[in-house]
């Protein structure tokens, strides 16, 4: 699980930070892997876990001998 922070967004704005979907992140909110707290009918986002849970860029998951993008184009 990610550290706890002081300064929280909103769940848009956490999805935006994130590039990814509101669904997404109440997803790793459940799973722990984001800190939040529901106040006021919202949810929101500590921003210092966002900080340390970064979704990884396509240059992460290169595979030995391959691109590893999974697009199927047969460049290898």
């Amino acid at each position: 699980m990610c550290e706890a922070g002081l300064s929280f967004v909103t769940l848009n704005e956490a999805a935006e930070l994130l590039k990814t979907t509101e669904t997404r992140v109440l997803m790793m909110l459940k799973k722990q892997e984001l800190n939040g707290k529901f106040e006021e009918e919202a949810w929101h986002v500590d921003r210092s876990s966002l900080k340390l849970c970064v979704k990884p860029e396509p240059a992460d998951i290169v595979r030995h001998g391959g691109c590893g993008g999974g697009c199927g184009g047969g460049c290898s």
